[in-house]
């Protein structure tokens, strides 16, 4: 589901596009950066902010790839993480 019209989509591609690989890069990084920092906020304030870093990689792994990795893999990327 999108709020953004087709035409306007149409220009972000196209404005998009029109940017150097490096350019699109730079772009993409940046908004993985952000999404990952509003992750980790989203953590701490569900979990508290004195999670440990080796909770906080799990808790990382979990929200990002959770439903597509196998329990028994989860559990074990918890165990090697989190002691």
């Amino acid at each position: 589901m999108t709020d953004t019209p087709d035409f306007i989509a149409r220009k972000q591609f196209e404005i998009i596009q029109s940017k150097t690989v490096k350019e699109r890069f730079e772009i993409f990084d940046g908004m993985m950066s952000f999404v990952r920092q509003m992750t980790i906020k989203r953590i701490k304030k569900r979990l508290g902010e004195n999670i440990s870093e080796a909770q906080l990689k799990y808790e990382l792994i979990k929200e990002y790839y959770g439903t597509e990795l196998p329990e028994e893999q989860m559990a074990e990327i918890k165990m090697r993480l989190v002691k």
